[in-house]
């Protein structure tokens, strides 16, 4: 009886000690796309907004991983497939975003309660092909809604 549990108990120490030492930093291992956390930077520099009132783009840092930056959401391939970016005081640049707009895999996208001072929704959304849950409520956008966002297949599916 001894013997069985002594057994026991090195082949879960083995096993922990396996998992510990081959399995556990694979799956730490970064997993953001390159090219994905250079047009999540860019787009950081292109928002204006309030440093002081943000929660989420401040504390984007290029040496971590995207994809565990608050607000970013990505895939198993490390593709950027979310971005929650609502209430971070944002007010301009996105009418002049090329970083947001070539987030190709993006399918969610949170912009509510920022102020984009009256500008129009960007015609340029519909670039995001994947694009399924815009959410662009309380966000200070002036005018129609673009016909090209309307036509958009993704979003009236």
């Amino acid at each position: 009886m001894k013997i069985m549990l002594t057994l026991q108990f090195f082949f879960v120490f083995i096993t922990s000690v396996f998992l510990i030492t081959y399995i556990a930093p694979v799956c730490s291992q970064s997993k953001c796309l390159e090219d994905q956390k250079i047009l999540l930077l860019n787009l950081k520099v292109e928002f204006i907004f309030d440093p002081l009132a943000s929660r989420k783009l401040v504390m984007w840092k290029e040496n971590e991983d995207c994809c565990s930056w608050e607000g970013v959401g990505c895939d198993d391939a490390g593709h950027v497939i979310s971005l929650e970016l609502d209430n971070e005081s944002i007010f301009a640049g996105l009418e002049n975003s090329t970083s947001l707009f070539s987030l190709h895999y993006l399918e969610k996208l949170n912009l509510a309660f920022n102020c984009f001072n009256n500008i129009q929704i960007p015609r340029s959304l519909s670039n995001l092909k994947k694009l399924t849950h815009p959410n662009l409520s309380q966000a200070c956008f002036a005018g129609q809604v673009p016909v090209e966002l309307s036509t958009m297949k993704s979003i009236t599916n």
